[in-house]
Order: structure tokens, then sequence, then C-alpha cells
């Protein structure tokens, strides 16, 4: 009787803070749809397009939401206000990254993308950012050029009016040159059917953090056939490709080092360094440092796309920029990046590519490693954070028209909108993409080349139909057109010779 007495009031204060603490969590907690009990909003996480619903969401919620999913608090911010307030600012305790079973499972190690925040990290990130230096990336110029007009002569060379294959052979050259100091020059080598099968592993793996495997690590363990283990059968099939990613480049190199006939490139800089013991990379790490780079072909694949299908529906924006590359350029040569600074209607037709159907709608989620405070709003440790990269290019308070290819609303006022240039698609604060001024460098030259050389029209199909098509992305962490048929033919004869000629010198 005389315990009762005591534990009674203990219980009630213990009960009276609980229920204080739910109350006023509730209460602080960024906002969301109606969940269900236990489960949260798992029911109503959405299956395709979830960029589009979660910016639907916002606009009754509000660009900071929160979503419960088994537990797991999940925080969608919607602004670049928001993104740049948590990600950027507070980047200290915004730059993990959730933990990725099913990335895990596939053998992604020391990919500076699914990386967890650290020591490791830092010294990754370091060795891109000399690497990628604005100085260094002026090196790889000729390297650009020189695919670049490959990229025009096997468009206009190509037998489909679907584009892909030559897209990735543009990419990937570039990148096998700078990460593996190897020049492909045969439709049958081996890092395109290398690249061909990295794009299929991210195409049948779902988006990062978003599995059900992510949210339940113990169904890694389980069979494929197993209910909610679905993607770790697909992972343990394409382990395979992923370690072929890791060990070929770098076996590759290592090999030619020691024949004495290697390349200068970016795997070739890291053995040097480690026969002359002066960095801190283990060879897997290094082999996760090149994995990682070239991961980097598929957005930049994915946006020469999106600016193919933006020409194909709004032609005008050809016209203005073929008439500023006459202007600027004149019809005795082809553009280089020299001619930069002089093309500004390029430049706005390139930002105007990254913000229009962005490829990385969603990006890779961020983690809080501490309980935040946001707009008095409650953040705890451990949120999952998506930045809604596709709900900010669609922001009416920042873009007119966001739906429409109007490369002109970045133009500086008073000549033009003088609307905010489109960076959310390299990520925020210290996950911000070390190498952007190299993969700006790759789509801006594809582009320029492809105005100065060609004209972009609709396809026709097989009755002589006139094909329009949609705007619409695929889903996961690399957004491609779903339709990209289009018809591109040269300019006028003049260049096409001079795009004729750069094979006898490329």
């Amino acid at each position: 009787m005389t315990l009762s007495i005591y534990l009674f009031p203990f219980f009630s204060l213990l009960l009276l803070w609980v229920w204080y603490r739910r109350r006023n969590d509730s209460r602080h907690s960024p906002p969301g749809p109606p969940k269900d009990p236990l489960i949260g909003h798992l029911r109503h996480m959405p299956a395709a397009q979830a960029p589009f619903v979660f910016h639907d969401w916002a606009k009754i919620y509000g660009d900071v939401m929160q979503l419960k999913v088994l537990g797991k608090s999940i925080i969608v911010l919607d602004s670049l206000q928001a993104a740049v307030g948590l990600l950027d600012k507070r980047g200290a305790i915004y730059s993990d990254r959730p933990p990725l079973p099913l990335y895990e499972l596939l053998g992604w190690n020391y990919m500076l993308s699914f990386m967890r925040y650290g020591e490791t990290f830092t010294r990754h990130r370091q060795v891109y950012q000399a690497f990628f230096s604005r100085q260094q990336c002026a090196e790889f110029e000729p390297i650009q050029t020189e695919e670049a007009h490959r990229l025009v002569r096997n468009i206009l060379s190509s037998e489909t009016d679907d584009y892909g294959s030559v897209l990735s052979r543009y990419t990937t050259g570039i990148l096998v040159q700078v990460v593996a100091g190897h020049k492909i020059t045969s439709d049958d080598d081996h890092y395109l059917e290398l690249s061909k099968m990295v794009y299929q592993v991210f195409s049948v793996t779902g988006a990062p953090g978003g599995t059900p495997i992510d949210f339940i690590p113990a169904l890694r363990h389980l069979p494929g056939w197993f209910p909610g283990a679905y993607y770790a059968g697909v992972a343990r099939a394409w382990q395979p490709v992923v370690r072929q990613l890791y060990d070929y480049p770098y076996e590759s190199v290592q090999q030619e080092k020691e024949a004495g006939n290697a390349s200068p490139s970016f795997l070739l800089s890291r053995l040097q360094e480690i026969e002359n013991n002066t960095t801190q990379l283990t060879p897997e790490e290094i082999k996760g440092a090149a994995a990682t780079l070239f991961g980097a072909e598929l957005p930049t694949r994915s946006a020469i796309a999106v600016f193919l299908l933006a020409m194909v529906l709004y032609p005008e924006c050809q016209i203005i920029a073929h008439k500023e590359i006459d202007s600027v350029v004149g019809a005795s040569r082809l553009p280089t990046f020299s001619d930069r600074g002089d093309l500004p209607y390029i430049e706005c037709i390139l930002q105007e590519t990254l913000r229009w159907n962005p490829v990385a709608p969603l990006g890779v989620p961020h983690r809080s490693t501490q309980d935040d405070v946001y707009r008095g709003m409650f953040i705890p440790k451990g949120s999952i954070i998506f930045a809604n990269i596709r709900g900010m290019a669609l922001d009416e308070n920042t873009y007119k028209d966001p739906t429409k290819f109007i490369p002109e609303r970045f133009i500086p006022s008073p000549a033009g909108p003088g609307e905010p240039e489109f960076g959310s698609l390299f990520g925020f604060g210290r996950r911000r993409c070390p190498a952007l001024h190299f993969v700006e460098r790759n789509l801006w030259i594809a582009i320029v080349s492809i105005l100065a050389t060609c004209t972009v029209s609709n396809a026709v199909d097989e009755k002589g139909n006139i094909i329009v098509p949609e705007a619409t992305m695929s889903d996961g962490v690399d957004s491609y057109p779903k339709d990209l048929r289009c018809l591109i033919k040269p300019r006028s004869r003049s260049a096409e010779g001079l795009i004729a000629e750069t094979a006898l010198v490329d």
C-alpha cells in the first residue's frame, strides 16, 4: 500500500511528461498530410513521380513538411530558401547521409555520393576539388571539344531518331579519358558496355533511401521472392557489375603504368601518390572515387537529352541561338570555350535546361545528426532530408510560367526578367558536387556544338505523321525523357562541312 502511494504519483508524472513531450513535439513539428497509426505515412508515400506529389503537398502544408514512415522522420524541403537555410547554412548537422542498406548490398562503397559524412568523406572531397578546380578543368577542354565534335558527327550519322546511345558515347568518352586516360575509338569498347550496365543498375535498383530495404534493413538478408525483399535479389544479381566498375579501370591503368604507357588521368595520379606515399586513400577507396566519377556520366547524358527535347518543343529558341552564334562565331569555324563569355543566350539555354526538367529531381537524401529547430519547427536527430529539386524548379514565386522552357528568364535586369540561375541541381552545402565546373563544361560545349551545326525538329512516324513528344521524365535517381524521338539535320552545307573537317583533326 505504501509502495503504491509512491508509485502512483511517479507514474502519473511520467505519463504527464510523455504526453507533454508528444504534444510539444507534435505542436512544433513541420506540418504534413494526415497519417495512419503506427505505420504513419507508409500507405501514402507515392509509388511514382514523388517530386510532383511532394510539390502538390507543399502547396497545402508548406515548403518544410514532415512525413513519418514506421517511426522514421522524413523532412521534405520544397523551396530553395528552406534548402539553403538547412543544408547550406547549417551544413555541420545536415551533411550526413542516411544508411543506404540497398546500395551497401550492391557494393557502392566509397562512392562520394552515398558516403556517410566524416573524415573519409572529407578526404575524398578534397581530392575531387583539387582535380576539378576551375584551373584544372581548363586542361580538359581539348578532350571535351574533340568529343563534342564526335558527338555531332555521330548524331548526324545515326540511323535512329532516339539518340540515347549516342549521348552515352559522348559522356563516357570524356569521362574515360579524364578518369582512366583511355580514348574510346570503337563502339565495341568495353567501357561503353560497362557504362550501359551501370545505367541499368541505377534503373532497376530504385531511388536511394526509398526502397523497403532502406526502411527495414533486415530484408537485405532475405531471398528476393520474400515480400518486401525484391530489391535485395536485384542488388545481389547486379553486384558483379558494380565490382567490375571498381576493378576494371583501376587494374587497366595499373597495368599501363607498369608497362610505362599510361596517359595522364585521375587514376594515374592516385597510383603515383600511392607509390610516393603521399595519399591517405587506400586502393579500394581510390576505386570507389573513380567509380563515383563514372556515375557522373548518367546525369550529363540525361541533361543533353532534356536540351534536345526542349529544342523540339520550343524551336523558336534555336532561331535566337543560331543568330547569336552566327554573329559571334561566324560561319568559318566552330565555337570554342573562349567564346563562352560572348554567348549569353547559349548560357541561358544551358541554365534553363538544368531547371526545366531536373535530371536529379530528388537527389540523394541528407540526414540530420542532431535535434534542430527551424522557423520554430522541431526537426529530430536522424531525420531523412529530401531536397525536392523538382519542386524548386516549379516555384511560381521564383520562376514565371515554370513549366515552360524560357531561356530569356535568366537575362539580367533591366534587359530581362533577371530570374536566378538554377544551381540546385548540383546539391547543397558540403554535399554540393565538387566536379560541377567540369560537368557544366561538358554540357555547354555539347549544346553549343549542336546548335552551331544542327537543326533539331520533330521526328515523323512511318505514316508521315509528325511526332510531338511529351515533356515527361522517367522516375529514379537519374531522370531521363520518356520520349526523345526527334530529327536532327545539318543547319547548312557550310556547317556540315565544318563538322566533317573535325574528323580529320580529332
